[in-house]
């Protein structure tokens, strides 16, 4: 079983000898210091160079164990594409938003749609898909997006966007809509690019912040709009929401991917009792991986294999400053498991 194979069976719900082990990508970034500077691939100058970003990428699943391919390593290029200003960061640092393009949320209708050929770092991000989709067939490549509330969030700041959801949630709906539609655009593309899978990760959808009846109206109905797209055109979809989501496991039954991803906050096993049927990702702490030790490592990977995790993952993004001697205690874990079982 090639590990493609694995994990499009593991989101089909058939029977695999063991779960995938894999970092998506985005905003769940998979980078290492250790491997840019093994392969001379370093940031931030990868972020812009589709072959050196396909290098560092394949790196990471040659030298840590990851089950997949994933980029980018930010979650700033839907942003950066429609007017936001980018400051690329440096080794350990990833791009982050300097400059909003809107003060309001009321300003959305003078952004333009997005062009996923044209438009910012899109073209180097899509010829990157295709680059990893032919050199490796057998792996997954992941394709991601950012979720609707968390784009406005980078293109308007955060705390205009939460109080518009109170004094302005028509203006906010039209906005998402418009995020929602120009996302699926750029999924579009990703697809056709090759990617096997589509990620979408929306932290600031957390229910900590938006709590059920926020999060029903704000966030389920364009993720799910994103999800149904992805469906029609045949891949299968992860989402990822930070923080606890306790708060929100009734409108995530609702919720139509493939699987959910979840933080080191969640309970696995509260979350699989609060969400019957829904697969699950996680979700081991990426401070954790970070400073170790790796025995500790291996024991929190065994405990969520334990609870039957259907996809072992980091909880949120991977720290540059991450060993890989730490990423692979997390690898080699899952890789010892065995035997078949469905998901």
């Amino acid at each position: 079983m090639t590990e493609k194979e694995r994990l499009l069976k593991i989101l089909r719900g058939e029977k695999v000898d063991r779960p995938p082990v894999i970092i998506p990508g985005g905003m769940m970034t998979m980078a290492s210091r250790e491997i840019m500077e093994r392969m001379n691939c370093r940031w931030p100058s990868v972020h812009r160079d589709a072959e050196k970003m396909a290098a560092l990428s394949v790196a990471m699943h040659d030298e840590a164990g990851i089950e997949n391919l994933g980029i980018p390593f930010c979650m700033t290029v839907e942003a950066e594409a429609l007017g936001g200003e980018v400051e690329d960061g440096d080794e350990v640092t990833e791009p982050r938003i300097t400059n909003y393009p809107l003060k309001s949320v009321e300003e959305w209708r003078s952004l333009n749609r997005l062009n996923p050929y044209k438009d910012g770092r899109l073209p180097t991000i899509l010829k990157c898909t295709s680059i990893l989709s032919q050199k490796m067939p057998d792996v997954s490549v992941i394709g991601n997006l950012v979720g609707p509330l968390s784009l406005a969030t980078s293109l308007v700041e955060a705390t205009a966007v939460f109080k518009a959801l109170r004094q302005a949630p028509e203006d906010v709906h039209g906005f998402l809509d418009f995020l929602t539609e120009n996302s699926i655009r750029y999924g579009e593309a990703l697809i056709k690019n090759g990617a096997d899978i589509i990620v979408i990760s929306d932290p600031s959808a957390t229910g900590e912040i938006l709590g059920p009846i926020m999060f029903s109206e704000f966030a389920l109905p364009y993720l799910d709009k994103m999800i149904h797209h992805m469906h029609a055109l045949g891949k299968p979809v992860i989402v990822h929401i930070c923080g606890n989501v306790s708060s929100v496991y009734e409108p995530l039954k609702r919720l139509t991917p493939e699987c959910i991803s979840v933080d080191s906050a969640v309970s696995i096993k509260e979350a699989r009792d609060s969400l019957p049927g829904k697969k699950l990702m996680g979700n081991v702490s990426t401070i954790l991986l970070q400073n170790g030790p790796a025995s500790k490592i291996q024991t929190v990977s065994k405990n969520l294999l334990d609870f039957g995790i259907d996809i072992l993952a980091p909880a949120c993004g991977l720290s540059a400053k991450t060993p890989v001697r730490h990423i692979k205690a997390m690898t080699d874990q899952v890789k010892m498991t065995s035997g078949s079982r469905r998901f």
